[in-house]
Order: structure tokens, then sequence, then C-alpha cells
């Protein structure tokens, strides 16, 4: 085949249609005219944006001398197999075809979105708005633009004819039987998108070109992000046709309500750009947020929404989407017992003041109005209910709850775990037991454990006290004083005492608890008075 007088490859980022018409016009052929002498040297048209077979690009190659590699990554076969599309079981000679890759859904074989600033600046379109999860133009900050407002269509929506009559920035898509639509899209405003819609795009952008994208805190393939994303949107997209999904989303009131004929998400996304966009943010919200736990407290509310009936929650999730490895982990997850627990707590908030809660809840509070609760040693229990108080107060996560005390993060995610493994709670009864506990909370419990870290550096009230109640006792016993303090007068978790200097290991706790238990009421006694004697003293 005579290769064209006029040849150059296509842009990094043109899609071949845009790039083939603009060939045409060069060579001073008509579109058809260039697509007749790709099907006489043996291609097909058929499928051009989507997919090339090996006739395909010999013909185009032999035609304009670019390489075969470059004129594919001009079609959307440049994105198969990255997580935003799935191009497998497609034949360029069968249209019947097409059903095995529309089945998997969110995607078209013809049209486009536009950013018109980009138009502008660079003359030509660009193949990733083909790309129903590409719903910002990352470079100029704006949304990319849906449809046609003159026509009502999507641009480059010609689905009868390969290429436009003409290249160029015009909408061009057919009207009638002879008129074209004739709309300059770079005259269009295109809406400014927030920062929040302009990061996803850019995660998502990064994530194409191969790139890991942190989830749930750790580096996750591009594919993974890129499938994980689309599923969960989809999800959310059905959990927001349901009563009360309003009060989750602003956007939810765009989906239609559950009562209207159900929409197929999973095969047709919404085709408003910005409500797109809107729905992939909030999933990208949930997958990368710091850590597994926080992704299920942003998730576990919008679970809440999905009805109950004959079969259970989690197989109406499953039913209303595709359940990748990545999101099945993050909503068996959130459907743990203590995610429920957790969204209880948000649900009736509680203002209080985190020095008043104590690190671990005293004994007599527990057995008052918890004990009943648990199934498992109290020791446990009194530090869970002590980070549900601080989950009222504000705390939005278990390892925040900890945080707010002044313990290890993980000690917050730890907890709720081993009580939702060893104890049914239920909601109601905890927030009944939690709000009689919270009105009998009087004590300045961040003071009381600040006094008793001042007690650390001094040695005279520990002389004067063995002296009198415990003669003989080794001095290395002062941090033992200083631990039981720390635990039985401020209720703190005893491993976090100031008394250790380094983490306690199996034979210091072992020590302390021989030392704990040898302590007679006087002796007790003495030691809760020179703390109190010392906190007065330094608060005067």
């Amino acid at each position: 085949m005579t290769p064209l007088p006029v040849r150059y490859g296509p842009g990094p980022h043109q899609p071949i249609d845009d790039w083939l018409e603009h060939l045409a016009s060069d060579n001073s052929l008509t579109s058809s005219a260039l697509c007749t002498l790709l099907r006489d040297g043996g291609g097909t048209t058929r499928f051009l944006p989507v997919l090339l077979d090996a006739a395909t690009t010999t013909a185009i190659t032999d035609l304009t001398t670019s390489r075969p590699e470059r004129t594919r990554r001009a079609t959307l076969q440049r994105f198969d197999g990255t997580g935003a599309l799935d191009l497998h079981g497609l034949d360029t000679h069968r249209w019947s075809t097409w059903r095995r890759v529309a089945v998997r859904g969110w995607i078209s074989a013809t049209g486009t979105t536009a950013c018109p600033r980009c138009l502008v600046t660079d003359g030509a379109w660009n193949l990733a708005w083909r790309l129903a999860t590409t719903t910002v133009c990352a470079r100029h900050g704006n949304y990319l633009i849906d449809a046609c407002p003159n026509c009502r269509r999507r641009f480059l929506d010609h689905p009868h004819t390969a290429l436009r009559a003409a290249p160029g920035v015009h909408c061009l898509n057919p009207i009638g039987h002879r008129d074209t639509c004739e709309q300059d899209v770079t005259a269009l405003a295109a809406q400014a998108a927030p920062d929040d819609a302009i990061e996803r795009q850019h995660r998502h952008d990064r994530a194409l070109a191969g790139e890991p994208v942190a989830m749930f805190g750790s580096p996750t393939p591009g594919r993974q992000y890129l499938t994980d994303t689309r599923a969960l949107a989809v999800l959310l997209l059905h959990l927001a046709r349901q009563p009360g999904a309003e009060t989750l989303a602003d956007w939810a009131g765009e989906v239609r309500p559950a009562t209207e004929p159900a929409t197929r998400w999973h095969l047709h996304p919404p085709a408003a750009a910005a409500l797109r966009s809107t729905v992939l943010t909030c999933a990208d919200h949930i997958l990368t947020t710091g850590d597994l736990d926080a992704a299920c407290d942003r998730l576990h509310p919008w679970l809440g929404l999905a009805p109950s009936g004959p079969e259970s929650r989690l197989g109406w999730l499953a039913d209303h989407t595709r359940m990748t490895p990545g999101l099945t982990r993050l909503v068996m997850a959130a459907l743990a017992p203590h995610r429920r627990t957790s969204h209880a707590l948000a649900a009736r908030p509680r203002h209080l003041d985190a020095r008043w809660i104590p690190q671990v809840l005293p004994n007599d509070l527990y057995r008052d109005h918890a004990a009943t609760l648990f199934t498992t040693r109290e020791y446990t229990p009194r530090l869970f209910l002590s980070l549900c108080l601080a989950r009222r107060a504000g705390a939005t996560t278990w390892a925040d709850a900890a945080t707010l005390l002044g313990l290890d993060p993980e000690i917050g995610t730890r907890t709720a775990r081993a009580i939702s493994a060893r104890t049914h709670l239920d909601a109601t009864q905890l927030i009944e037991a939690l709000d009689a506990i919270t009105n009998r909370l009087d004590v300045d419990y961040t003071a009381r454990a600040a006094t008793v870290g001042r007690l650390t550096t001094r040695r005279a009230w520990f002389d004067d006290w063995c002296t009198e109640h415990r003669p003989g006792t080794r001095h290395t016993s002062h941090r033992y004083a200083v631990t039981w303090l720390w635990e039985h007068w401020a209720h703190a978790l005893s491993a976090a005492s100031p008394g250790w200097t380094t983490a306690p290991d199996r034979y210091q706790r072992a020590l302390y608890r021989q030392f704990a238990a040898s302590l007679r009421r006087p002796a007790t006694t003495a030691l809760v008075d020179v703390a109190h004697r010392t906190h007065r003293e330094e608060n005067l």
C-alpha cells in the first residue's frame, strides 16, 4: 500500500479517530476516502476507537508509517487491563461480541466528554476523556462537559461512520440526514471542580499509568484501586436510593429513590460528569483513608441503609455490585459487631470534656452500670467503655479515641476487636449504660495523671510511706508504688505508667502484681492520701 504524502503519528493523548480526521484533511482526502483506503488494505473501521486487530494496525502503519504500538495506544486498548476497562473477548469482525464488553459496564463504543480549555490549548481531543471514570480535567481544575448543549448528545457521537466529516473542535454530530451540529466546544464554559474531586482525578490518572495508590494506608496496585473504586461507587449509588441517604450525602437527592424503577448502575453510570465525579470521589474518600479501621467507620453508615429482608445484608450488598477482594474485605470488616457499636456511638454524641474520661473506667462505675453487658474479664470491658466515652466525646475512630485518652492508637482498635469477638453487645443497653456513667464522672483524671507523673520524680514521699507501712521495701519498688497510683487513683492503663522507664516485660509485670497484692488497706489508703495531698498543694 502506498503511504500517504503527509504522514505523522498521533499525539501522546490523541484518540485515533481525531488523528485520522486531521490526517485525511492534511492529505486533501475526505474521511470516507481514508476509511476506504484502510478497508482496501485489509483493515476494518468497526470498533475503530476501541480496538484494532492486526490487519487494521498493519493497514494504518502502511499508510502513515506510524509505529504499531503508537497506533494501538491511540485506542481504548491503551487502557485494557488497567482496571478501567476489560476488552477481553471483543472480536472486531463481529458486532455481537460487543455484548461481552458492554456487560462489564461503564463503557461506550462512541462518544466522549470534553474540556473546552484543553481544546483551546491543544486543538486535539483526549483519549482518556472517553473513560467513564475520567470526570475532571486535573490540568485546569474543572469538570468535563458530558454532552453538547446544542444536540444533547455526547461529543464525537457518530455511530454510523467511523470518522467525522472534518476534524476540529466543533461537535459535528450528525443531525437528521444531512446536517451536523456546529457547536464550537471551545466556546463552552466548564464548571469548576472542588479540590477533593481534582485530587481523586490525579490518583485515577496515576493508577492508569500503572503507579501504585495508597489504599487503607498501604501502597496498592493501580489496577486494584481503579477496580475497587468503581465497584464501591456502584454500591454507593444503589445505597443512595434508600431512605435516609440524604443525611449522608447531598448528592443522594440526585439519584432516583427506591420507589422508582431501578437503574442498573453496574452497566450505566450517571450521565452527568459532575454527579459521576462526586460518587467516585466519595468512594475514593473511603478507600484512601489512613487505615482499614478508618475506612470501615466511613463506610458503616452507608451499609446501615441496606434493606433487611429475607436475605442477609451482606447478600443484598453482593447482589448490587461486583464484590472485588478489596471491597469484600472492607465490607466484611465494616459489618463486624464493633462497627455497629461505633455507628451507634456516632449517632448519639455527648458533650464531654476528655479530661473527665479515665483511661480505664473505675471498678465501681463498671459494676454499677455495665457489668452485665460483658462476658469477658472486667479489665478489657472497662478500657472499652472509656474508649466508648471518648467516641461519644468526638473521636471518630477507635484509634482516635485511644489517642484522645493519651494511649497508643493501636490499643483502641485492638480493644474494640477483642470485645466484638467475645461479646454480643446490645447498642441500646450500651448507650444507656454510658449515659449513666457519664452522669457520675466528676473527677479530672488528666490532672490526677499529671500529679502521679510529678510523684515519679520525687523520692521523699516514698521513703516516708515505706518507713510507716512497708519497712525494708527496696528503693526500686518506687516505680511499683507510682504504677499503683497510676492504675488505682488516676485510673489509667498500668502499662502506660510513668513509673516504667521502658515498656514493662512479663517479669516486671509479675513483680508489680506481687507488690500490689501485698498491700494492705492502711498502705493503700496512705498512698492515696499522698496523691491527694500533692494534688491539693499543686493546685492551690
